[in-house]
C-alpha cells in the first residue's frame, strides 16, 4: 500500500475518533447538567420546608393539600397548587382561595370564609346560610345566636336559585347588630314579611334589601306604637299600618295608613 495513502486512513481514522469523543464528552456534559438540575430540582433546597395557611378556621384545608401532595418535603415543582385551589374552592365555607408557591421552598394558602347570616328552616331541616343564599352546612335546630328564615315550603336543591331567599339574608344581615337578633323573615301571600324588635314588617318583593333593612331600623328608632305593621315595599316611601287599622293591604281607603319619613 501506498504510504501516502496509508497516512492519510490514519489521519481520517483519528479525526473520527476525536469527533466521537468530542460528541461523547457533550453528551455527558448535558446528562449532567439534566441529572444536576433534576437533584436539584429534588433536593431539599427546592422542596416545601413551610406552609403558611392564612384564614380557614371551618375548613379543613390541610385533609385538601394532602390529597393534591401539597406537603412538606415534596419537590416544589411537582405540587398541585391549582388542584387545591380548586377544590377549596368547591367548599360551601369557602368565598375565596388562593394557594400559591412562595419560592425557594414554601407554600402560601389564604382563605376567605364566608359568614353565616341566619338559620333557614327548610323542607329538609334546618340549615347556616350566608349572604347570596348559600348554604353553609345543615343544623339540627336554628342557631339561638342567628336571625331566622321560614322557607319550609322549599328544600335544599333550591336555594341555589332562590331570589327570596337571598333577598331575606340580605335584609338581615343589613340589620344593625341591636336588631338582629330575634329577627325572622318569611314568605307571604304578598312578598316577604318580617319581624324586627317585635314588629310586623312588609318587605315585598326581594330587592333593595340592604335599602329596605337600613329604613326599618330608622322607622323603629323613630318610635313605633306597639302593634303597629311597617311597610317598606316602597323604601323611599316607608308607612306605619297602626294596630286598628286594615291589615288586608296598606293602600286600601279603608285603611288608616300613616305614611313616614325615616329619620
Amino acid at each position: 500500500m501506498d504510504r501516502r495513502l496509508a497516512e492519510r486512513r490514519r489521519r481520517v481514522a483519528e479525526d473520527r475518533a476525536r469527533s466521537n469523543l468530542s460528541r461523547l464528552l457533550r453528551l455527558l456534559l448535558v446528562l449532567g447538567v439534566v441529572g444536576g438540575v433534576v437533584w436539584f430540582a429534588q433536593s431539599p433546597y427546592l422542596s416545601v420546608a413551610s406552609i403558611d395557611v392564612i384564614g380557614g378556621e371551618e375548613v379543613d384545608v390541610e385533609a385538601v393539600l394532602v390529597d393534591h401532595g401539597v406537603v412538606e418535603g415534596r419537590p416544589m415543582l411537582v405540587l398541585d397548587v391549582e388542584g387545591a385551589e380548586s377544590d377549596l374552592l368547591e367548599d360551601p365555607w369557602v368565598e375565596e382561595a388562593g394557594v400559591a408557591r412562595d419560592w425557594p421552598n414554601g407554600v402560601v394558602v389564604e382563605i376567605v370564609e364566608r359568614r353565616p347570616e341566619a338559620s333557614v328552616e327548610l323542607s329538609d331541616g334546618w340549615w347556616l346560610v350566608a349572604s347570596g343564599g348559600v348554604l353553609l352546612e345543615e343544623l339540627g335546630q336554628a342557631d339561638p345566636g342567628l336571625p331566622t328564615i321560614d322557607f319550609a315550603d322549599r328544600g335544599s336543591e333550591e336555594a341555589g336559585d332562590d331570589l327570596e331567599l337571598e333577598g331575606a339574608v340580605e335584609f338581615l344581615s343589613s340589620l344593625p347588630d341591636e336588631y338582629r337578633p330575634g329577627s325572622h323573615v318569611r314568605g307571604g301571600p304578598e312578598g316577604l314579611e318580617a319581624t324586627v324588635a317585635g314588629f310586623p314588617v312588609r318587605l315585598g318583593r326581594p330587592f333593595d334589601m340592604e335599602e329596605k333593612a337600613v329604613v326599618t331600623a330608622a322607622v323603629i328608632a323613630g318610635g313605633v306604637d306597639e302593634g303597629s305593621t311597617i311597610t317598606v315595599v316602597a323604601p323611599a316611601s316607608p308607612a306605619l299600618l297602626p294596630p286598628d287599622a286594615d291589615q288586608g293591604d296598606p293602600d286600601s281607603p279603608d285603611g288608616d295608613v300613616t305614611t313616614t319619613t325615616a329619620p
